[in-house]
């Protein structure tokens, strides 16, 4: 679908997990500060145990993307290794270290522009928290009481004036599962992506901000000028008042950095317009996809109501043909599947289609 964001979402990721993004004020999570005594030693970014945790993820994710031969278990173990801190627990003492002052004036000089020129929100607030100057960064979990076992990234850092920063970044993590994601299906920092850490697996939830754009055909040609390549078969038809399309993409995406899957729902209600817009809430389906090779499953999405079902995940890129997609589709309407699997017999050199009730298999 509209993967520009592709190559954005993968370095948003990794940002919204390992920086004090600002997004914590639009989330109405709470920042404070502390002093801690400036320290004759140079200030450092990261602290000895995010560093240590931040190595651990990054050459994992890395290899994964190479070769596809790490084990997800020394990720999660990294993670799961931070601290769990409750209500009133001391954390450790901080050093700022020793700050050059023309990176403090340089630092001042870019968030007083930064003020004056950018509206509030997320970019502004983390350029905020980048140009006050960031050391001794740390890492660390606060228990999420909306939700039972799962926890709330945070960190503090030391800026520029010897203050310890502490932010609440709103992204949860199930330790259970290895699912980092947002709050009300928005995505990490609302992104609209969340990262499966177990599977190596980005994955989309509802309500993403991609939603608006609805999707023209402008969107693929734009990502196959370079950082995807995919394959796709868009299933069309008439029903009730509206003109159907469903589309399925397999291949590769971030130049190559990840094999996915995608399963979209859109309608319009003219047929001459260019463009369509996603499936309502009320038009969506329950769906699951699952992206695998002759040898080895990528990507399994169990079933959920969506009206995008996606997945992208780590690894040495696998040519589109070599992919082989298997979604399902829950219909509620039994002329809508109908029409949907007539529409498909098009493609009946490529998918297989088969039905059981009103439950539809595509293998691609």
């Amino acid at each position: 679908m509209k993967f520009f964001s592709a190559i954005m979402s993968v370095v948003m990721l990794a940002m919204s997990v390992f920086t004090p993004v600002s997004v914590a004020k639009t989330e109405g999570e709470s920042v404070s500060t502390r002093m801690v005594s400036a320290q004759s030693e140079k200030a450092e970014f990261l602290s000895e145990e995010a560093k240590a945790v931040l190595s651990v993820v990054v050459e994992n994710i890395v290899t994964e993307a190479k070769d596809g031969s790490k084990d997800s278990q020394e990720v999660l173990d990294a993670i799961n290794s931070l601290h769990v801190y409750k209500e009133g627990e001391e954390k450790p003492e901080r050093n700022g270290g020793e700050v050059n002052p023309l990176k403090k004036a340089i630092d001042k000089g870019l968030k007083d522009i930064v003020n004056k020129t950018l509206p509030e929100g997320m970019i502004r607030n983390f350029l905020n928290h980048l140009t006050s100057g960031m050391h001794d960064l740390y890492i660390y979990f606060v228990p999420c009481e909306e939700e039972e076992g799962v926890y709330y990234f945070c960190c503090d850092y030391v800026d520029n004036d010897g203050n310890v920063v502490e932010v609440f970044t709103g992204i949860r993590y199930n330790p259970e599962t290895g699912k980092l994601y947002g709050k009300d299906n928005n995505g990490l920092m609302g992104i609209g992506f969340d990262y499966d850490a177990k599977n190596y697996t980005i994955t989309t939830p509802v309500n993403v901000w991609m939603r608006d754009l609805g999707y023209s055909v402008f969107f693929d040609i734009i990502g196959g000028m370079g950082f995807m390549s995919t394959d796709t078969v868009r299933v069309k038809f008439e029903h009730g008042s509206k003109h159907w399309m469903f589309q399925f993409w397999k291949g590769n995406y971030g130049f190559k950095l990840l094999n996915g899957a995608e399963l979209g729902i859109y309608n319009k209600e003219n047929k001459n317009d260019f463009a369509y817009t996603c499936a309502t809430d009320d038009e969506m389906l329950v769906m699951s996809t699952t992206l695998r090779t002759e040898d080895e499953i990528l990507i399994e999405r169990e079933e959920m109501r969506h009206w995008w079902m996606c997945g992208f995940r780590f690894g040495p890129g696998v040519s589109p043909n070599e992919l082989i997609m298997e979604s399902t589709i829950q219909f509620e309407d039994e002329e809508m599947m109908k029409k949907f699997i007539e529409s498909a017999k098009e493609y009946s050199d490529e998918m297989t289609v088969s039905a059981e009730g009103l439950k539809v298999t595509v293998i691609w």
